[in-house]
């Protein structure tokens, strides 16, 4: 899940082979790397500024093949980081602002970052099933602990429904996974194990 650096505010940490971090702000934050060379102290190479106009910026930065330590720091406003091969940042957390809703008006899969970006959208005639990502999957886009858990809707405006399924592996279904048209479904997804998930329908 999602961390945060509070204005004015310095994080430091590693990230391990193949990971990237993902960095928003609704202000200006700067993103550096610790090298290290032989015989000489530890030197704070700037990677980059994360620059936010009319909207929450995000930033990827890495992947890394032989991990990295990453340095953030914040300007005037809070800034949400987050880790993994594919980080997404949860930017309702720094904001309380929603980005563009995610449609699925085709049967297929359903992406993490739609899910993790909060609302999932169908309006197409045709019944459409999404297809939740695998346990691996999930754990790849975001740094998840057990028991940590996010929540997100499916709004289906089109003539027939729209089921969530289960996926190949890791991530399970647990309640009524159909969203009627004309109405809209509320989830919830948890960590249970490694490369294990569950959601949960609320409503």
């Amino acid at each position: 899940m999602s961390s945060i650096v509070y204005p004015q505010g310095t994080v430091q940490f590693t990230l391990t082979a193949t990971q990237s971090v993902a960095v928003l702000t609704a202000d200006v934050a700067s993103v550096s790397r610790i090298v290290g060379y032989p015989n000489q102290p530890n030197s704070k190479t700037l990677l980059g500024t994360v620059v936010a106009s009319t909207a929450p910026a995000q930033t990827v930065f890495g992947p890394y093949t032989g991990g990295a330590i990453i340095v953030i720091d914040a300007g005037a406003a809070p800034v949400m980081y987050d880790i993994g091969v594919a980080p997404v940042t949860d930017e309702r957390l720094l904001t309380f602002v929603q980005g563009d809703p995610v449609a699925v008006n085709v049967t297929g899969a359903v992406s993490a970052a739609a899910m993790m970006g909060g609302l999932v959208t169908s309006t197409t005639a045709a019944a459409v099933a999404g297809t939740v990502p695998t346990g691996a999957v999930m754990d790849q886009a975001s740094t998840f602990a057990i028991n940590d858990s996010f929540d997100w809707s499916v709004i289906a405006t089109g003539a027939n429904a729209f089921t969530v399924t289960a996926a190949a592996s890791g991530h399970t279904i647990v309640g009524t996974a159909a969203v009627a048209t004309a109405t809209s479904g509320r989830f919830r997804t948890r960590k249970t194990a490694a490369d294990t998930f569950v959601t949960y329908r609320l409503s």
